[in-house]
C-alpha cells in the first residue's frame, strides 16, 4: 500500500514539477491554498504532510464540538508549493487551524498574517520525511472583493539552488511583511 502511494505521490508532484522547471531556477512562486476538509488517500499534504494535525483536528471537532464529520475532515486548510530538484522534492506547506496565532478578523481592521505551524517535507527514493518544523505565516489568497492593492497578497517561496535554503516572504498590499520573512537550510 505504501508503495502504491509514493508511487502516486511521484506521479501527482510530477506534473507539478513540470510547471517548477517552466520558471528560472530560484524564481519566487506564490504558495496554493489547499481545502484539507475533504479526505484523500494521495495527497501528499494529507498522507505526508499533515496527517497527525488533520487527525487532531477531526478529533477536536468530534470531542469539543460534537459535531459528526461525516466522512469528511474538520476545518483546516493549508498553502503548499512544490520544489523539485533531480531527485529530491520539497513541499513547503502552512497550515492554517486553532492552534495558530490568527490576525486581526474584524470588518474594521486591515489585512494581517496568521502566525501557523509551517513544515517542509522531502521526498526522495520513494520516502518522505520533515525535514523543518516551524512557523510561518497564512494569509488567505485574495478574492475580487478586496481593494486592489490587495489583489496580489499571499506568501511567496523561492528554493535557492545555489545556497540550498529556502526562503519565504509575504506581501500585503503591496508591501513585503517582515515578521512573515524566513530563510530556512534545507542542508
Amino acid at each position: 500500500m505504501s508503495r502504491r502511494l509514493i508511487a502516486a505521490l511521484v506521479l501527482m508532484l510530477s506534473g507539478a514539477a513540470g510547471a517548477v522547471h517552466a520558471q528560472s531556477e530560484g524564481a519566487w512562486k506564490s504558495m496554493t491554498p489547499v481545502d484539507l476538509r475533504e479526505p484523500s488517500t494521495t495527497d501528499p499534504l494529507q498522507t505526508q504532510v499533515w496527517p497527525d494535525v488533520i487527525r487532531e483536528v477531526n478529533d477536536y471537532t468530534s470531542r469539543e464540538f460534537k459535531r459528526p464529520l461525516n466522512g469528511k475532515n474538520g476545518w483546516i486548510k493549508a498553502l503548499s508549493a512544490f520544489f523539485r530538484q533531480g531527485e529530491k522534492t520539497y513541499i513547503v506547506s502552512t497550515a492554517l487551524y486553532r492552534k495558530c496565532d490568527s490576525g486581526a478578523n474584524n470588518a474594521g481592521s486591515g489585512i494581517e498574517p496568521s502566525m501557523c505551524p509551517l513544515r517542509i517535507a522531502l521526498i526522495e527514493k520513494g520516502a518522505a520525511k520533515i525535514i523543518h518544523s516551524g512557523t510561518g505565516c497564512y494569509i488567505d489568497p485574495p478574492d475580487r472583493n478586496m481593494p486592489a492593492s490587495n489583489q496580489h497578497d499571499g506568501i511567496q517561496v523561492r528554493l535557492d539552488p545555489a545556497t540550498g535554503q529556502i526562503q519565504i516572504r509575504a506581501l500585503i498590499g503591496g508591501a513585503l511583511v517582515a515578521e512573515c520573512s524566513r530563510t530556512i537550510s534545507l542542508r
